[in-house]
């Protein structure tokens, strides 16, 4: 068979991501590839927690900053003006707090997290329950509270990796741990997920936990997809590119689960041969498979270079790392082809994720 099965990679991981408890298994910072990587925009908080500021000037990037959850969060998250009785959106969302579950069943050759990281082995990682990820969360919150730089303000908890959806119950957990400390509607939680877990989201959370999940409001889930087709697949992951449609069934499933679902796409290709013919066949199945306004609550951000992606480099992906440029210039083409300039000029959350009946 080509490529590795991703779905039985998850598996293995799960052993050593999760405990019979529930914690996870976080990555630690300290000595990696990923921590020389950061920058002024990003602040290490103890070793397995960071705080990254969103906005940043100059991105090369279709749309820039409008699907971050920053900006999402700004909209959603509401408090009460008690002097004019009135619920007074929040405007200090531009900086998210994360970890990082260390343990990712595929093998992108862009990624930017050192191997060790994404491992599943202990050794580099300590176990945290959601509780104590919160409280990680309101101690560096507090910090920030007094900053000069409004954008430097925690509102936004992300759970990143690594690959969140191998342990989809901290998810639920993390919500559970929210509204006990009652604050549900002052922390907006992001999602992060890689589309390559099949059925875990059903298979480890009961229908129970799975309606509070979507019944919560302040949470919004991003998912990323790899490749444009299955050749890509293979090229960007080394996966078997028969995993190819089961992105687009995973993330019509959240969406149909009632959950708030944006998504992302590095459009990484050596071979340029019918680019905007894959492209546009990218499109399509996302408009039949998923949503017919799925590809515009999608982002294009540019693919970077860092640390880890260094060792991985071959002449191939320097030139799939040029190549991205045209692909973003041929996908907003296709994009003007398919809407109109009113809903090109909209947000993100301004679609609704679910359209199809």
């Amino acid at each position: 068979m080509k490529g590795y099965d991703p779905v039985k990679r998850a598996l293995k991981l799960r052993e050593t991501m999760i405990t019979p408890d529930g914690k996870v298994l976080l990555a630690g910072f300290a000595g990696t590839e990923q921590a020389k990587d950061m920058t002024a925009h990003t602040r290490i908080a103890d070793d397995f927690f960071r705080a990254k500021v969103y906005t940043k000037a100059g991105e090369r990037t279709i749309n820039p900053f409008k699907r971050e959850p920053a900006s999402i969060a700004a909209q959603k998250l509401t408090f009460s003006d008690a002097q004019k009785n009135i619920l007074v959106k929040r405007k200090e969302c531009n900086a998210a707090f994360l970890g990082q579950i260390n343990g990712c069943n595929l093998n992108c050759w862009q990624c930017y997290v050192d191997k060790a990281n994404k491992s599943g082995n202990p050794k580099y990682g300590r176990y945290f329950s959601a509780e104590e990820y919160l409280i990680n969360f309101l101690v560096w919150s507090k910090r920030t509270q007094n900053s000069q730089n409004p954008e430097e303000k925690l509102n936004v908890l992300r759970i990143s990796g690594g690959e969140v959806f191998i342990v989809p119950e901290f998810i639920f957990q993390m919500i559970e741990a929210v509204e006990k400390f009652g604050l549900q509607d002052y922390i907006y939680i992001w999602v992060d997920c890689n589309l390559a877990t099949g059925d875990f989201y059903w298979k480890f959370l009961t229908e129970e936990q799975r309606k509070k999940i979507s019944g919560y409001k302040n949470i919004g889930f991003c998912v990323c997809y790899k490749g444009m087709d299955e050749d890509n697949l293979f090229e960007i992951t080394g996966a078997n590119p028969n995993y190819f449609m089961s992105q687009f069934i995973l993330h019509r499933g959240l969406i149909y689960e009632g959950l708030d679902v944006y998504s992302y796409f590095y459009p990484l290709t050596a071979d340029t041969n019918g680019l905007y013919e894959r492209l546009a066949g990218f499109m399509e199945l996302l408009v039949d498979n998923v949503d017919s306004y799925a590809p515009l609550r999608l982002a294009m951000p540019e693919t970077k270079v860092y640390g880890p992606t260094q060792k991985n480099l071959t002449p191939g992906r320097r030139k799939a790392l040029e190549n991205q440029w045209e692909a973003m210039r041929l996908w907003q083409e296709e994009l003007l082809g398919q809407y109109s300039l009113k809903e090109l000029s909209m947000l993100p959350h301004e679609f609704p994720a679910r359209t199809l009946i």
